[in-house]
């Protein structure tokens, strides 16, 4: 880690899947120790692309990436950087392959070379604190798809990383599972990167916002300074939270809610690629 507490970092990242237009167009972001990010974007924006190159899964044209105060360039900085990265899958389905989910949620902290009596005390411990210890013994792909993504969210986070990457983590939760998410979220409480597509609830979750279009980041800033930028969100094909909404017409100026100490308090949202840039 950097001295200002810098986790990761992209710089001017290039990146082109073969056969079709750029993606991202001299990227750059800054990751810093405590971040709750919220990654938004319309479709095709490249926020699940962006996950994969930062755990190795896509390899950028262009551009470096630091990650933890050293570059990432072999694939052993890649294999290092995967064992202090959670990463939830958008699709469960890529994440849970074993027998029983007991058997799902070990099987990182195994890889990672810890003692069988750890792991199993890990397995218990994370299945507890997410209300899933009933599902212990349940074949994983038997499950519901909420319950499939709250698993998938234990496996992630049983690796106890210093970093956790969340593609879409309330895709499928019924309302009350959703809110479990976000207070659990909060209490974890280490550095975090959420791509969603649902904006209340990156307004619950997150106290920093960065907008991906058009090969790159064009707006960074507090939560709700960024959502509740109504130029900025319709023309990159996204909408105000309703909550924000709502507020504005409400007779108050108390903005604290959800899981985040605050948003939009004393931030600038600034536009453009060159976001967080060290001065």
């Amino acid at each position: 880690m950097s001295e200002d507490g810098e986790l990761i970092r992209l710089d001017d990242i290039n990146f082109c899947y073969p056969g079709r237009a750029p993606l991202f167009t001299g990227l750059s972001l800054r990751v810093c120790e405590g971040d709750r990010l919220g990654l938004v974007g319309a479709n095709g924006s490249g926020k699940t692309t962006l996950f994969r190159i930062l755990v190795g899964l896509q390899r950028p044209q262009n551009g470096k990436i630091s990650a933890f105060g050293r570059l990432v360039r072999t694939a052993a900085d890649y294999a290092e950087l995967r064992r202090r990265i959670g990463f939830l899958f958008q699709d469960s389905e890529d994440q849970l392959f074993c027998p029983t989910v007991r058997e799902d949620v070990a099987f990182g902290p195994l890889n990672l070379g810890r003692s069988t009596e750890e792991v199993d005390q890990i397995v218990t411990q994370t299945l507890a604190e997410l209300g899933l210890a009933e599902l212990a013994t349940r074949v994983s792909y038997e499950l519901s798809g909420g319950e499939k993504r709250q698993v998938a969210l234990a496996t992630a986070l049983a690796m106890q990383p210093a970093v956790l990457l969340l593609d879409e983590p309330a895709t499928g939760l019924d309302p009350r599972s959703r809110r479990d998410v976000i207070e659990r979220l909060a209490r974890i409480g280490r550095t975090q990167v959420i791509a969603s597509h649902d904006m209340e609830f990156v307004r619950a979750t997150c106290q920093r916002v960065v907008v991906l279009d058009g090969g790159g980041i064009i707006g960074d800033g507090a939560t709700d300074d960024v959502l509740g930028d109504d130029e900025l969100m319709l023309r990159h094909g996204l909408e105000v939270p309703h909550s924000l909404v709502a507020e504005a017409r409400a007779p108050t100026t108390d903005h604290h809610h959800g899981a985040g100490p605050s948003h939009g308090h004393g931030h600038r949202i600034t536009h453009g690629q060159q976001q967080h840039e060290p001065t």
